[in-house]
């Protein structure tokens, strides 16, 4: 009859050896992940936030788009609002400020931020001429799709109620540029910087809009 089979000490050795570095690879693996789960969040918590300060309020309205449909601010809730202010047969200013809202929707847009986190909105100043059908036409040159880009007009009162005591960037009577010219339409340039609580939180300068910066704001404020 054959005795029981010893086991070698030297085998029995190297199984252990492999063991423990099995176990080593694997504390290292769990470190590894841990550490990385730490830098990710670490990343999103140090994520600057806004350094905006808050101006006041946004106005609350109940306007119409350039489909013709109702379009009011409680559509606006809980998104980042970039805002400016046109008319349709502007010559001057208006195609520039356009252009460069559309330059803002183009890189809102390669950020993923537009329609979900971040809308633009276009008020008219001259609500008497733009209809929505002249919104929508105006809107077209840019480019603008009515879920990505509003193009809002309403009552001449509820007009003046948005530039004066809303945004207050107030409403100066039309001027003529020369003695016995035709009166022209003078309004704000500037871009207006809403976040999804409702609250302004910039006026700038439309003239000289650095794009880039208002989209990182943006970004910011939606975050």
């Amino acid at each position: 009859m054959r005795g029981d089979v010893q086991p070698n000490a030297q085998s029995t050795g190297a199984r252990r050896v492999a063991t423990g570095r099995h176990r080593a690879r694997a504390r290292v693996t769990r470190l590894a992940l841990l550490a990385a789960t730490a830098l990710l969040v670490l990343g999103v918590a140090c994520r600057p936030a806004s350094s905006l300060p808050t101006l006041f309020p946004a106005p609350t309205f109940d306007l119409t788009d350039q489909t013709g449909r109702p379009f009011s601010s409680s559509h606006l809730s809980g998104k980042v609002v970039v805002a400016n202010f046109i008319f349709t047969t502007c010559t001057d200013i208006c195609p520039l400020l356009t252009a460069t809202m559309a330059q803002v929707r183009d890189q809102l847009r390669q950020a993923k931020l537009l329609g979900d986190k971040v809308v633009i909105v276009s008020f008219t100043v001259d609500p008497e001429n733009d209809t929505p059908d002249a919104l929508r036409t105006y809107g077209e040159r840019f480019g603008a799709m009515p879920n990505e880009w509003r193009f809002l007009t309403g009552s001449r009162q509820a007009i003046d109620d948005l530039l004066i005591g809303g945004f207050k960037v107030g409403r100066p009577p039309a001027t003529a540029r020369t003695p016995g010219g035709t009166p022209e339409i003078i309004h704000s340039n500037r871009f207006v910087l809403i976040d999804g609580r409702g609250q302004i939180r910039a006026l700038l300068n439309g003239d000289e809009l650095d794009v880039q910066s208002v989209v990182e704001e943006a970004r910011r404020l939606a975050s």
